[in-house]
């Protein structure tokens, strides 16, 4: 099924928008974040798994199964907060791991993406915080930075795994840049940011409170 570039560039301005709110306000809506990407996850599979069965003969099938794998998913990983919690911290390491093979050219068993994305489900669950607010900051800034890069450009599909092979190297190191200042600077928000803030709002109620009860 083919997707044209006007289609495209609407999907990759929603996602840049999308992408920018994960980044700064990650933590704060979490649960959304798990939904959307149990949604992804869910249908994503689903949609495969019946794209091989019919060949891809049978679209409007194949749609309505993604949707409602994708439901499911989104309704599971919402409720099995700690199961949401491993798979984004899995995810994490296996992006981290297939990041660093890409840097050094080197292809590798799939059976070994396993330890990476055990660790990383682990570490997530010990540091929850740190974790959460990593990984939203910085999956917020590789959405919006691949969905800006492809409004500017539209010389690649950004919804093709290989995409990344398929583009110039200034082109990647825009992208490399971009990702380590933009998710940089959400993880300073999320992290540093907004936590002050709030402990200062929690002083000035505590405070009135005790002048009230003055």
């Amino acid at each position: 099924m083919n997707i044209t570039p006007t289609t495209l560039k609407i999907f990759s301005i929603i996602a840049t928008l999308f992408g920018l709110f994960i980044c700064f306000f990650g933590y704060k809506i979490f649960k959304l974040v798990l939904a959307v990407a149990g949604f992804i996850i869910g249908a994503s599979f689903i949609a495969g798994v019946g794209f091989t069965l019919t060949d891809g003969n049978e679209i409007l099938i194949i749609l309505i199964a993604g949707i409602a794998g994708g439901l499911v998913a989104a309704v599971i990983l919402l409720f099995l907060y700690s199961a949401g919690v491993f798979l984004l911290g899995a995810l994490f390491g296996i992006s981290v791991f297939s990041g660093i093979l890409m840097l050094i050219n080197i292809d590798t068993s799939p059976l070994l993406y396993i330890m990476p994305a055990i660790l990383g489900g682990i570490i997530a669950l010990l540091l929850q915080k740190f974790m959460i607010i990593l990984i939203t900051s910085f999956a917020g800034a590789w959405i919006a930075v691949i969905g800006t890069l492809y409004v500017l450009n539209s010389n690649f599909n950004p919804f093709t795994p290989e995409f990344i092979n398929n583009i110039s190297e200034i082109d990647t190191y825009r992208i490399l840049l971009s990702l380590i200042a933009l998710g940089g600077l959400g993880f300073v928000v999320q992290y540093i940011i907004f936590p002050k803030k709030e402990e200062k709002t929690s002083t000035v109620e505590h405070s009135s409170e005790q002048d009230d009860s003055d």
